[in-house]
Formats: C-alpha cells, sequence, structure tokens
C-alpha cells in the first residue's frame, strides 16, 4: 500500500450527518467486508492539526469519489464514524491521548484512479469498512464487538399512540437536524435514523420498541439539554417533546448493546 507524503485535504466535511443518520445496527469489528476486500488503498496521509487553525463548527468525517476525508477531529471521533457508535460508553479502551480535543487530526485516504467507479459503487457499510482499514494501517488498532448489558432508553409508544404522518408520493427522503438548535425535520425516512439523535441527546443506548417500521415526515422541537441552563426558549425537553409532537415515549431500561471493545491501537507515524 504507497502511503503518500504530501496529500492535501481538499474538502472539509461538517459534523457527520451523512454518516451519522446512515441508519442499522453497528459495524462489525473486523475491517472490511467481502466487496471492499478486492478494494485497498493507494494513499493514506495522517497529520496532526492545530485546533487553532479549525474554524469554529468545522470538521468532521466526510467521502470523497475516490476516498474518504477527516479534518480537525480527535481519533475518538473517526473510530466513533468508521463503526457507527455515536455513543462513548459503547466504545471501551480508548486511551486518553485519542479523545483529547487538543490533538486533531486531518486524515486522507484515496484508492487508485482506476479503481475510484469501484469504490462509488460500495455500500455505505463497506466504505465504513474501508475506513476501519485507516484505523488498522496507520494506528494499528485491533478491536472486537461484544453484547454487554448497560442503562438505555426503549423508545415506545406513548399513551394515545403516534402522531407521524405518512410521506407524500415521491418525496425524496431526507433526516436534518440541527444539534445545537434541537430542531429536527424528517422527510420520508424511517425512526431509526433517529435513535442517533436520540442516543447523542440522552448519553445513552436507545433501542427502538415502537414496532414503527414504515418510513414518515415529522418535525421535532426540543432544548438540547447542554442548552437547558441557558435557554430561554420555552421549548421542552426532549422527553417531554417526543411525546407532546411525536406521541413516542423515552422508557429507561437494561438492555444488551453492542460495544467496541478496543484490544491495542497506537499514536500514527505521521505524514
Amino acid at each position: 500500500m504507497r502511503k503518500n507524503n504530501s496529500t492535501h485535504v481538499r474538502r472539509v466535511v461538517c459534523v457527520v450527518l451523512n454518516l451519522a443518520l446512515a441508519g442499522g445496527a453497528a459495524m462489525h469489528a473486523q475491517p472490511a467486508t467481502a466487496s471492499s476486500r478486492t478494494l485497498q488503498w493507494d494513499v493514506i496521509s495522517v497529520k496532526p492539526m492545530s485546533p487553532d487553525a479549525c474554524p469554529a463548527n468545522q470538521g468532521g468525517v466526510g467521502w470523497l469519489k475516490d476516498g474518504l476525508t477527516a479534518s480537525c477531529v480527535p481519533l475518538a471521533f473517526v473510530v466513533e464514524s468508521a463503526y457507527h457508535l455515536f455513543d462513548s460508553a459503547r466504545i471501551v479502551g480508548l486511551p486518553e491521548w485519542s479523545k483529547d480535543p487538543s490533538q486533531v487530526y486531518a486524515i486522507e485516504a484515496r484508492v487508485s484512479g482506476e479503481d475510484a467507479a469501484a469504490f462509488n459503487k460500495l455500500s455505505r457499510e463497506e466504505k465504513l469498512g474501508m475506513m476501519q482499514l485507516v484505523l488498522a494501517d496507520r494506528f494499528h488498532m485491533k478491536a472486537h464487538m461484544e453484547p454487554r448489558p448497560m442503562p438505555a432508553y426503549d423508545l415506545v409508544i406513548a399513551k394515545g399512540g403516534p402522531k407521524l404522518i405518512a410521506p407524500e408520493p415521491n418525496e425524496s427522503g431526507t433526516s436534518q437536524f440541527g444539534a445545537p438548535t434541537g430542531d429536527v425535520k424528517w422527510v420520508d425516512s424511517p425512526l431509526t435514523n433517529l435513535m442517533f439523535l436520540l442516543g447523542r441527546e440522552t448519553g445513552r443506548p436507545v433501542v427502538d420498541k415502537t414496532g414503527l417500521t414504515e418510513k414518515y415526515d415529522f418535525t421535532l422541537a426540543f432544548t438540547p439539554a447542554a442548552r437547558a441552563a441557558t435557554d430561554d426558549s420555552g421549548r421542552p425537553s426532549v422527553f417531554t417533546a417526543l411525546e407532546e409532537q411525536l406521541g413516542l415515549k423515552l422508557v429507561p431500561a437494561k438492555e444488551p448493546v453492542d460495544v467496541l471493545v478496543i484490544d491495542s491501537i497506537e499514536q500514527p507515524a505521521m505524514n
């Protein structure tokens, strides 16, 4: 695998909305799937960045036509993205340096020009498998998944039933939310995507027990917990907003949840 010492990051993608809202279960800890195993990264670049060089609210992880890019993020965020686990309680064994917000990286990986078309045809899960290969190659990361019982929330239907709207024909599905403001807009999208938002907001894994498997339209407006002390909008908490606006409810529970256990990881040699 060829490593380039002067790879330039061409595009910074703001906080991983597209990655995070893909839905579905966490990726397995074994990097690469059957389809992605036939592809190899042609260039991998890892460079340290100064947080002072990162614009406010900029950075994240995103896809290029022939690879991926990460910028202005600590390694822990890249691990969360690669394994689709945006809940720190579900990742065990990450060293403190990987979480340090003052120790951020620019990471870029690209396939060869002849493999770009094949890369574009990979599913999102297969692309995440390719991201895991970057962690294995440059950070010597080894990990495995195991179920562990832990505090969680079950998402259930509230008394009175759900208040979700069936989408109009030919709507284009989108899942959007403004994390700092608590503004959520779902269009022709499954509730699966909502689990990510609720997990981030509550700090616990959220398990869908609603039995609602269709796609829906809805909006949700709440005061994020991080702003509750200073917010004067009059919006409710996410718990109240869910019940009043969507007819759904979060119930405390203890669930067996897949946890990513980091067996080993190293700081990379920069290039």
